[in-house]
């Protein structure tokens, strides 16, 4: 049950992910700026120790369209160089379009997630019932044992009555 719950959030997820992307792929383009300034700066690494630094750049998008912002740049990238940015339809910066390889690990990631919801969910029920179970059986024992114990061991019961002295 739990994989196939599993396998089922993980289709859906991609599926979904797969109509942003298609979305996304329509949307943002690859531009060629140039930047305008001197890198400045460093990022704190992200990626093996790699740092990045902030320089202003120049590109056009739509055609004629011209735009100016701070991007990321590889430190100490001089003036002129060119650098492939991502675009939004009106020239903004975005992001690259998620990959087929983002998009699979998201709903892998998705669909353990659910397996593991459920799987744990199910456990949790059996365990409850279980205790539930015992907890009947042993209180069932302890009346039976009640009864049966002062025969069998012999000894009478002393309940608290009229000979009680």
């Amino acid at each position: 049950m739990a994989v196939f719950c599993g396998v089922a959030v993980g289709i859906k997820v991609w599926d979904a992910d797969s109509v942003t992307a298609q979305h996304e792929a329509r949307h943002r383009h690859q531009v060629t700026a140039t930047t305008v300034s001197k890198a400045e700066g460093r990022l704190p690494a992200r990626f093996a120790g790699a740092s990045e630094a902030t320089a202003r750049a120049f590109w056009e998008y739509p055609a004629s369209v011209p735009h100016t912002d701070t991007i990321a740049v590889t430190p100490n990238t001089p003036v002129g160089r060119t650098v492939t940015l991502w675009v939004d339809d009106s020239g903004t910066m975005s992001t690259a379009p998620h990959s087929r390889g983002d998009r699979a690990l998201q709903a892998a990631a998705a669909g353990a997630c659910a397996m593991g919801v459920v799987a744990l969910s199910a456990g949790l029920v059996v365990r409850l019932r279980l205790r539930r179970v015992e907890t009947r059986s042993l209180a069932h024992w302890d009346e039976e044992w009640e009864r049966v114990e002062p025969r069998w061991s012999g000894r009478l019961r002393r309940d608290s009555g009229a000979d009680d002295d």
